[in-house]
């Protein structure tokens, strides 16, 4: 009757959809201004324009240097070049400072890229030719001083040369010397390098083009795009190409071409998480032309001849109408491209493109053949969010029946059994939904379809491996749990080693369990936040609260149970996208199926033998050992085990867990492989205001599907986030009230433990949610992901401790303890200095521990007795 009742409130929550999206609203809006103009130069007294001008941000100011124009004709009148070494600074609210700084020489049309140590002038030219000089200005804001350090020179002088930075290596590309377009390639590491390095040629000679540094889903690559190159002749050859340079394997690879039939000397950035803009440009037609007349005019027989070209080269000159306006978006992961707007106001080239926060400013550059702007170019990206009443009343009902769940699983709750085993009287379906909830966390929801959308399926056997590993946790870690009558899976360490072997295990699985509360709140708050427009400090409030809030009332059974309507909710979320997703594609089958085969998206395994990448090998050994840590040894699964009335019952409940990763697997897997085709075929529809890929699978949730079916699916998400906070609280009391309060304090009543649980159960919920508000708020995500990892080291030592007592006869508690300490020693030297894929720590970490423990047990200590505490029948 129970569950018949949370199975009804599930479904009229499922069923209160209603709607379809009632508007259609433009993705990848960017609007325009112009909020400020070029000043003149300290001591001019106006400011024609300058093309060719360094720019870049540093301690937040816009720092503009060099460049050139024409002050007095236009070069077909006679006019001549002229070059400048005038540094302009510009704030945030767009006022210019004073300014009386030079750079040490004229200069212009240098690569210029943003660092965080100052702004790198990368070649360029003036009165004497190209040059290879490389500067590093820097700002120094408590001085109010520009300082120019000389970094080291290119091989070669370059001008028109394209640049990018990754991390600290800046990389060039291209450019011309004084009468030849070059393919040359080259970087320089900025924190230790004295000299640049030459890479492999650009597959062409290029200048005028477009570089950027951009995921391609996985990891950073370096893209150039357009771009021209000189010919004996004199005509120049436009270019649309685009290519990627694959920085973990060093090679070159030719992408679809720009939509464009050409585009030269135009500007662009990398913007979101995959995505690159690519803003203006030449697109031939006018400079081609005037080049040939060029060619004639030079061959020409007669004077008269030269003169009668030199006309009408004049008057297309005079007739320009300015440069593109087009907007162009290339998605680095489907590798397509798509016009998403035009610039409202006359297009600058041979300028560069600044990203300053979440704006792009465009500063300067030349409008017409000769004629230069003194516009500073603002783009700001609209950050829109779409979720409908429909949606929020869908999620509200969620959060009330998880509340409703909370206060009727408290009505009769006397002892801590009752807390943290539900009495063993949980149904084992039941039990087993929320041991395949427990590991499905909101990361999981919209991680997989977003590794799937950007790769391929290589990390599928990785889950498959649950089912491998699930007779080994059947046959041999049950038993012990059931027989032993524990509470906490680390009570086994104690009754075969001793309680300094438990003390440590606890420990550990407490802090692991503390360093990840506020990642699995934080995260999918971060995406939830971008595609529905409600703040990520509200997203982690709502779920820690309304967590907390039934976790403390109803314990265990309050966790498993809300786990069961989340795995519903979660599942029939991602159902409902497999089944809509399709009918989006605009593709038909044939076409899509040769999509993914031919840009192998659904590449399962890969046979080579590395273990710094997700090979078979790695995948399939890691995850076995993985997968055995966790179903085996981990509290917050382990937890679920002791809740049902039998071992045949707990052991069925695995299996029933165990064996829905299967569906569930490849409907998240189909998943990422559909959001790629449906990217592919609709360009447009992607937001290049995400700027993490995990918000690919939400963004197209709120964006596509019909109002209420995407609140439901958000809910989803919602639902995974909680499930995977709820589990590792009350897992985490489950260890503080058995392994150290009971300890500590014996002989004390059930009354007293149990409101010690939901104390401990409270303030470990506290914890979980101050801790994600505060990276949210101090972005030290980082610095907590470290802690993670680093504890998550040993994650493999304690399954290693279980192995140890399992499956030997001679281990004891001396060899148990220096086992895991010296497994987390020999972790730490991996993770340092090797490139050991992270999927085999789990398996380095078991390995050592057990193999240490057993050398240190043959070493020293004795052998308390272990009858039945192994697999051994006569022990």
């Amino acid at each position: 009757m129970r569950s018949t009742y949370f199975i009804i409130l599930t479904f009229l929550s499922m069923f209160s959809i209603s709607g379809l999206r009632a508007q259609e609203q433009a993705n990848n809006h960017i609007t325009w201004s112009v909020p400020t103009q070029l000043p003149p130069a300290q001591g001019s007294q106006q400011q024609p324009g300058l093309a060719g001008i360094v720019a870049g941000v540093h301690q937040n100011l816009l720092l503009l240097a060099g460049g050139a124009n024409f002050p007095d004709n236009m070069p077909w009148q006679g006019g001549h070049k002229k070059y400048y070494d005038d540094v302009y600074l510009m704030q945030k609210d767009n006022q210019w400072m004073k300014s009386s700084f030079k750079l040490p020489f004229h200069i212009a049309y240098a690569a210029s890229v943003s660092t965080t140590s100052g702004i790198l002038c990368i070649g360029g030219e003036n009165e004497t030719g190209p040059l290879k000089s490389v500067l590093l200005l820097q700002w120094d804001a408590a001085s109010q001083t520009l300082k120019v350090k000389n970094m080291p020179e290119l091989p070669i002088p370059l001008t028109n040369a394209s640049a990018a930075l990754q991390g600290n290596t800046v990389y060039v590309a291209g450019g011309e010397t004084a009468d030849s377009t070059l393919s040359v390639f080259f970087s320089l590491d900025l924190v230790n390098g004295t000299s640049w390095n030459k890479l492999p040629d650009l597959p062409l000679a290029v200048s005028h083009s477009v570089m950027v540094a951009q995921s391609n889903g996985e990891y950073p690559c370096i893209y150039v795009f357009g771009g021209r190159t000189k010919t004996p002749a004199g005509i120049s050859t436009l270019h649309n190409s685009a290519y990627q340079f694959d920085l973990k394997h060093r090679q070159w690879k030719k992408l679809s071409n720009i939509s464009a039939p050409a585009l030269s000397a135009g500007t662009g950035i990398a913007t979101g998480a995959t995505y690159v803009l690519l803003i203006g440009g030449d697109k031939g037609d006018v400079f081609t032309q005037i080049e040939t007349f060029n060619a004639k005019i030079s061959s020409a027989a007669s004077v008269e001849i030269k003169q009668q070209l030199q006309t009408e080269k004049i008057a297309l000159l005079e007739k320009h109408k300015g440069f593109s306006r087009d907007i162009y978006l290339f998605n680095t992961v489907t590798n397509t491209w798509t016009k998403i707007g035009e610039l409202p106001y006359e297009t600058p080239v041979t300028t560069t493109a600044v990203k300053w926060g979440t704006d792009i400013y465009i500063p300067g550059g030349e409008i017409k053949p000769g004629v230069r702007s003194t516009s500073i170019l603002k783009g700001t990206i609209d950050r829109r969010q779409f979720f409908s009443w429909t949606d929020y009343t869908i999620l509200v009902l969620y959060l009330l029946l998880m509340v409703g769940i909370g206060v009727w699983t408290s009505r009769h709750q006397d002892s801590t059994d009752d807390y943290f085993r539900g009495g063993q009287k949980v149904p084992g379906w039941a039990t087993g939904l929320s041991i395949f909830g427990a590991k499905l966390s909101a990361i999981t929801f919209i991680g997989i379809p977003a590794k799937t959308y950007a790769t391929n399926w290589t990390y599928f056997i990785l889950l498959m491996t649950i089912i491998m590993v699930m007779p080994l946790v059947i046959r041999f870690f049950i038993p012990f749990y059931r027989r032993l009558n524990v509470t906490s899976a680390y009570e086994y360490l104690e009754k075969r080693f001793s309680y300094v072997s438990r003390f440590l295990a606890s420990i550990l699985f407490i802090l692991l369990q503390l360093g990840r509360m506020g990642i699995v709140l934080l995260l999918p708050s971060i995406a939830l936040s971008v595609v529905t427009g409600i703040p990520v400090t509200t997203c982690i409030l709502i779920m820690g609260i309304v967590s907390i809030f039934y976790t403390v009332l109803g314990g265990v059974e309050a966790v498993i149970w809300t786990e069961v309507v989340q795995v519903i909710i979660l599942l029939g979320g991602a159902l409902l996208s497999l089944i809509l997703l399709p009918m989006h594609l605009g593709t038909d089958g044939r076409s899509a199926w040769n999509s993914v085969v031919t840009n192998d998206k659904l590449k399962l395994l890969d046979f080579n033998f590395d273990l710094s990448s997700p090979t078979l090998w790695v995948v399939l050994i890691g995850g076995l050992a993985l997968n055995l840590t966790v179903y085996g040894t981990d509290q917050t699964v382990v937890q679920r085990y002791l809740t049902t009335k039998d071992e045949k019952t707990a052991a069925n409940s695995l299996k029933l867990g165990a064996w829905m990763v299967l569906p569930s697997t490849i409907i998240f897997f189909s998943l990422g492989t559909l959001l790629y085709l449906f990217y592919q075929n609709h360009p447009e529809k992607v937001n290049i205001a995400l700027d993490t890929q995990d918000t690919i699978f939400p963004w197209y949730i709120v964006n596509e599907l019909p109002d209420g079916i995407s609140g439901l699916v958000i809910t989803a998400i919602f639902a995974a986030a909680m499930g995977s906070l709820n589990g590792s609280v009350n897992a985490v009391s489950t260890v503080f009230v058995n392994d150290f309060y009971r300890k500590f304090f014996p002989g004390k009543s059930e009354k007293n433990y149990l409101n010690t649980a939901r104390a401990a159960t409270l303030l470990v919920g506290i914890f979980g949610t101050v801790i994600a508000l505060v990276m949210a708020g101090t972005g030290i995500v980082s610095l907590w992901d470290q802690f993670n990892t680093i504890l998550g080291l040993f994650t493999g030592g304690i399954a290693g401790l279980f192995v140890l007592g399992i499956f030997t006869k001679r281990a004891n508690a001396f060899g148990a303890a220096a086992g895991l300490i010296a497994s987390g020693i020999c972790q730490f030297l991996i993770y340092r200095y090797t490139q050991v894929n992270l999927l085999l720590y789990a398996l380095t970490g078991l390995a050592s521990c057990a193999g240490f423990g057993y050398i240190f047990s043959l070493i020293g200590g004795h052998t308390k007795s272990i009858t039945g505490l192994t697999v051994f029948k006569n022990h």
